[in-house]
């Protein structure tokens, strides 16, 4: 059985149906850190020449976005019963990747599995989107569990 089960959200539909199933996978004393990346805005948003936007503003918006979705994760898994903990992995001051970001914060807690909702996209839109479960999956060294959003294929 799991004792340390990491779960981490983007506030998708994919990653609500992680939490429920990290609370179904939870056996009593079991303990879940609900984490969420903020990724640094300057490798993430693509800019035109010339275009200025304010960095820290950019930074703040995004922590506050990841807060927002680790308590509404909170909510849900309240409701089911279970208590987590949580953390926000900020790649604004780490030179990570955000699998890499999931990856080091399951060894560092360290976690027994790793939970996390995968949107299932195929074909074109996955090669051009890249796919963060996919990445995580593959350079895990310990259980990964993908979970597949509502209306994923």
């Amino acid at each position: 059985m799991y004792q340390n089960i990491l779960v981490a959200v983007d506030g998708s539909p994919a990653s609500r149906h992680a939490l429920l199933e990290a609370a179904r996978l939870a056996p009593p004393g079991a303990s879940i850190r609900v984490v969420s990346v903020v990724e640094n805005p300057m490798w993430s948003i693509p800019l035109e020449q010339g275009v200025v936007f304010d960095v820290e503003l950019m930074h703040n918006a995004l922590l506050k976005s990841a807060r927002d979705i680790i308590a509404g994760g909170l909510d849900l898994l309240q409701a089911q019963g279970v208590e987590a903990s949580t953390e926000v992995l900020d790649l604004f001051e780490h030179d990570n990747s955000l699998p890499g970001a999931i990856l080091d914060a399951a060894a560092a807690w360290p976690a027994d599995v790793i939970v996390l909702g995968t949107h299932g996209r195929r074909g074109i839109k996955r090669m051009l989107m890249g796919s963060v479960a996919e990445a995580v999956l593959r350079e895990a060294r310990l259980p990964v569990l993908l979970v597949h959003a509502p209306d994923a294929g």
